[in-house]
């Protein structure tokens, strides 16, 4: 068992200085990054022969076997480098790699800070990692520099009647792209405000010196060029204010001026009328819960002095149901036409004979307009218009038609119409009857008179 053991450390030892005589003696690689100063690449990856052998520790070094006998190709590759390609062969004792930062492009990008359009023709430098470069934007605000991977810049922009700007870049491990925005040293806002409740307002129109310069922004702001020291005739036109119109001096310490807009007056009209297209009068109106008046006998009510805006309209009768509206007054001599409905309420007509015994069958008419039957139980159930008078007729054979007069109040407590009905005697039948008997009585008399009467002889003897 021991010469055993012996036999397998000696095969170990032989196969071991074999592979050693094969692959060849260490080698040392070491990765460095050669900039302003040295400094150790970690994390490279080396590829011996197109085959990843291991990556740079911390101090961007690594190990390898060198080979038997002819060179080999070597690759080192650092993402934000430029990759590195060599040779090392069996006599390569320690090989260094310097590694540059891989080369980029810087895209400066410039626009106008108030109307956002590209800006041609800007200077602008790139100061960093010792050297200077200076470009002008082309026509369509573009600038575009080489630079190193995480190199860090300066960029400055300059433009005639631009307030310069300055700014901070750093370079990645790929192309990068910034924005730019230069502010014009005459740069000067108009801000546009409701007078009343301080609010800023967009879409107001201003005009300087007659001439149009743009729309305030949803912040009520508008930006224009406008040079310091000198007085300006101002206009402001926005739909349901009152025009501005003034001069205005902007001096050279102004950055902005406030213009506050006054809402105008606007006259509206308020139109009544029924389902039946009839104009209402003495209907009650009020705007935003405030009594405004009452329509006359043409139906109409005017509003005046309304400022543009949203009001609550509601429009009260005692004959009919209220009616609300929400109302937008944006224009001038506006016309709020209103249909009021009837206020209803359901009644019970009911058709009794004597004590109260139900009739069915009745033909039951409101003002003349047939309503319907009474059923078996004598009921007819309607929806009358409240505080209107009705005429309420009854018929039905064999009894006489019956007629009521009823207003129909919504202070009227009863609910139930009870309409009496009588029977009439029918003269038809009494006539017919009547014709009846007299034939009777006149076959009776005809057939007395035709049967011939005995005769009797004077009294005599055998």
């Amino acid at each position: 068992m021991q010469r055993y053991g012996v036999t397998l450390f000696i095969a170990i030892f032989l196969l071991l200085l074999m592979t050693v005589t094969f692959c060849g003696a260490v080698v040392i690689i070491q990765v460095i990054e050669k900039d302003d100063f040295i400094a150790p690449v970690q994390g490279a990856l080396v590829y011996s022969n197109e085959t990843p052998i291991g990556k740079t520790d911390e101090e961007g070094l690594i190990q390898v076997l060198s080979p038997a006998s002819d060179s080999v190709p070597l690759k080192v590759e650092k993402f934000g480098y430029d990759t590195w390609e060599g040779t090392f062969g069996p006599k390569t004792d320690e090989l260094l790699v310097e590694l540059q930062k891989a080369e980029l492009s810087l895209a400066v990008h410039l626009y106008d800070a108030d109307t956002m359009n590209p800006l041609a023709g800007v200077n602008v430098t790139l100061d960093g990692q010792g050297e200077t470069q200076s470009v002008l934007s082309d026509q369509n605000g573009t600038a575009v520099f080489p630079v190193q991977a995480r190199g860090s810049y300066q960029i400055k922009a300059e433009a005639e009647q631009y307030q310069p700007v300055s700014m901070e870049v750093e370079a990645g491990f790929a192309d990068k792209e910034v924005q730019v925005v230069l502010f014009r040293g005459d740069r000067f806002s108009i801000v546009v405000k409701d007078g009343e409740s301080g609010e800023t307002l967009q879409g107001a129109r201003v005009s300087v010196e007659g001439i149009e310069k743009g729309t305030t922004d949803s912040k009520g702001i508008l930006n224009l060029p406008l040079p310091r020291g000198k007085v300006y005739l101002i206009r402001v036109v926005m739909d349901g204010y009152q025009e501005y119109n003034g001069h205005q001096i902007v001096e050279s310490n102004t950055a902005f001026l406030a213009i506050p807009l006054t809402k105008a007056p606007y006259t509206v009209f308020v139109s009544v009328s029924n389902e039946d297209a009839i104009l209402v009068d003495g209907a009650l109106v009020l705007v935003n819960g405030t009594p405004a008046g009452s329509t006359g006998r043409n139906g109409r009510l005017v509003l005046t002095n309304l400022t543009a805006g949203l009001y609550q309209v509601d429009i009260q009768h005692p004959d009919f149901v209220p009616a609300q509206h929400m109302v937008r007054v944006a224009t001038q001599g506006e016309d709020i036409a209103t249909e009021l409905r009837y206020r209803q309420e359901n009644r019970t007509i009911k058709t009794v004979e004597g004590p109260g015994s139900p009739v069915a069958g009745v033909k039951i008419s409101l003002n003349s307009k047939e309503a319907g039957n009474t059923g078996n139980t004598g009921i007819l159930d309607v929806t009358l218009r409240m505080n209107q008078n009705y005429t309420i007729t009854a018929e039905k054979d064999g009894y006489h038609p019956a007629v009521i007069e009823r207003r129909i109040s919504s202070t009227d407590e009863v609910s139930v119409i009870t309409i009496p009905m009588e029977q009439s005697f029918n003269w038809v039948f009494l006539g017919i009857a009547a014709i009846g008997i007299i034939a009777i009585l006149g076959g009776i008399l005809v057939l007395r008179r035709r049967i011939p009467r005995r005769s009797h002889g004077k009294g005599g003897g055998l």
